[in-house]
């Protein structure tokens, strides 16, 4: 997973949103909770970033 690629929660996430909204990684690195990727998620309108576990996501487009 590298910075611009785009993504969303995995299947396998029961909690995750649904429908599941795609992200944009916009850092690559090492967070609290083992967390590490931050995700700039747009959701209604608004946008937030939140750190994630890479395991948890599946990319959808990768960027170049």
């Amino acid at each position: 997973m590298k910075v611009g690629d785009l993504v969303i929660f995995n299947e396998h996430q029961e909690w995750a949103p649904v429908p599941r909204h795609p992200g944009l990684v916009i850092e690559v690195g090492v967070y609290v909770g083992r967390k590490d990727v931050k995700v700039l998620w747009s959701y209604k309108g608004k946008k937030y970033w939140n750190t994630e576990r890479s395991r948890e996501l599946e990319v959808l487009n990768e960027s170049r």
